[in-house]
């Protein structure tokens, strides 16, 4: 058999679509729901949010940071002396 004989025999699947639905993928965790309301805050209530929310991430940011710099340092001295 040649390796024309061979790519004339691989043929793709054409599928077609019909337009129904297996499975309602709407249910499932993760995915947003569409209501189409969204929570409105005014300016103040955003800001207060929003710096609520650098104040509790920061302290975790720096410490994660602070965390790989000492084992930086850690690892140029052990690998120097």
């Amino acid at each position: 058999m040649s390796k024309r004989q061979k790519k004339d025999k691989k043929q793709k699947t054409v599928y077609i679509d019909d337009g129904h639905t297996v499975y309602s993928m709407e249910n499932l965790p993760g995915g947003r729901k569409h209501t189409g309301e969204e929570p409105l805050l005014e300016k103040k209530e955003r800001r207060a949010a929003i710096r609520a929310a650098f104040a509790h991430y920061l302290p975790i940011l720096f410490m994660t940071i602070g965390c790989f710099a000492a084992v930086g340092i850690l690892l140029y001295f052990w690998l120097t002396h």
